[in-house]
């Protein structure tokens, strides 16, 4: 799910789909709502669609993007017609008070070793892993961390990382190409099916880096790692 921070204006695409197709509305029938997680109603507007018009931007305010809990969504759902009959197409996102990490998709791919192909900057879900490391450590701890200045910042941006390779690592047996091919060029992968040491690793480098933020927290995990490689975040 997209995040983005709360406060303030929301920009995104929906793509408008008819039976699972690409669906041309007929002009004048969009309209925008975006409603709460309750369902209720907060914004809508009506929208002014072209001929070839799938995929409409729309922007939701800033004012309805305000958020008092530790995360909230949006639902946006562009409603029309398409040959006089009516369709909707819905998508959401998330809203977090503010995004202090920096740790990004890129990094995510590089430790586990696939390419933007394979592994779409969508789904590397960083935010969803902030939000499961803060109910596990606490917001104030991680915030203070990734905000520090010194090594503690470093060791939260890694965990985050970590946290959101677990989720992925499950999925990427069926993810990663075995060959890949550019015209002359062929490229091919040794086959691989079992993830476990990779999982492993995560594992015991999130411990470690949550060690450091909180030595009082036990993640679950063994909290023994040494390692020479290049820092995923910093590249040092």
């Amino acid at each position: 799910m997209r995040t983005f921070e709360a406060g303030k204006d929301v920009t995104l695409p929906v793509s408008l789909t008819y039976n699972g197709q690409p669906a041309v509305p007929d002009i004048g029938t969009a309209v925008l709502s975006v409603a709460a997680p309750t369902g209720e109603v907060l914004f809508t507007e009506d929208l002014t669609t072209g001929a070839t018009d799938v995929v409409i931007v729309v922007t939701v305010p800033a004012e309805h993007n305000e958020i008092s809990t530790a995360f909230s969504r949006r639902i946006v759902r562009i409603s029309a017609e398409r040959e006089g009959i009516p369709f909707d197409s819905v998508t959401m996102y998330r809203l977090v008070p503010t995004i202090l990490y920096t740790v990004r998709p890129a990094d995510v791919r590089a430790f586990l070793g696939v390419n933007e192909g394979e592994l779409p900057d969508e789904d590397v879900d960083l935010a969803a892993a902030h939000l499961n490391l803060e109910f596990e450590i606490s917001r104030a701890t991680l915030s203070a961390a990734l905000v520090s200045g010194d090594v503690a910042e470093m060791r939260a941006n890694e965990a985050i990382l970590y946290r959101a390779a677990l989720d992925i690592i499950p999925s990427l047996a069926n993810r990663v190409a075995q060959e890949e091919s550019d015209g002359a060029l062929t490229f091919r992968r040794n086959t691989r099916k079992d993830f476990s040491e990779l999982k492993k690793a995560a594992e015991d480098r999130l411990s470690a880096a949550l060690a450091a933020i909180n030595p009082t927290i036990d993640p679950g995990y063994a909290i023994l790692i040494t390692t020479t490689d290049a820092d995923p975040v910093t590249g040092g």
